[in-house]
């Protein structure tokens, strides 16, 4: 599987759904580049529908997967769609991204990533490493990954900013050992 997985996954593409800060996905691409032995690359706007979810201020992260997913092909490497609109499925209040495990696209979502969004001052720096963070985890569903038990580990669930925070920034050991060799960058492992 690690072979296959390696040959489709050349790159890792973000493209801006909506619109971002200027600067924003070069900065993300600048960091994850430094976490995966991909080249990460920075597509230009493309017109995606966005449909919200009914009776809230929120995109459809399901309907957006699903229009990434269409756009996504299995020769050009992994599709990362970043929005700065906060995103939701109808059964949860929010989610800070969406990946269906072995998919070829996910979404990631940068509104409460960023500490203003709870009322704090900005802090790019912050809200680029849990952007970073985020993106890893939906590129582990990517690589196949479920929710892992342990807590520390990345690709643990997070329902809150603060979980975001304390689960960190690795991989625990046991799904560092099933990463394909692309995920596995110098800063990924334990």
């Amino acid at each position: 599987m690690e072979g296959e997985a390696a040959r489709l996954a050349e790159a890792v593409h973000l493209l801006p759904v909506g619109t971002l800060p200027p600067g924003t996905l070069e900065a993300l691409a600048a960091r994850l580049s430094r976490r995966v032995e991909l080249a990460c690359h920075v597509l230009p706007p493309r017109e995606l529908p966005l449909r919200h979810i009914p009776n809230r201020d929120q995109l459809d992260a399901n309907a957006l997967l699903e229009a990434l997913e269409a756009r996504a092909t299995a020769d050009a490497g992994l599709l990362v769609g970043v929005t700065g609109e906060d995103i939701a499925v109808p059964v949860f209040t929010f989610v800070f991204g969406l990946a269906r495990q072995g998919g070829r696209a996910c979404v990631v979502s940068l509104a409460r990533t960023d500490p203003s969004f709870y009322g704090l001052p900005p802090d790019p720096a912050l809200r680029d490493e849990r952007a970073v963070a985020e993106v890893l985890h939906e590129v582990g569903h990517l690589a196949t990954l479920e929710h892992c038990p342990d807590r520390g580990c990345l690709m643990s669930f997070a329902g809150n900013i603060e979980r975001v925070d304390t689960r960190g920034m690795q991989f625990c050991p046991s799904c560092a050992q099933r990463l394909p060799h692309w995920l596995r960058g110098p800063e990924t492992l334990p």
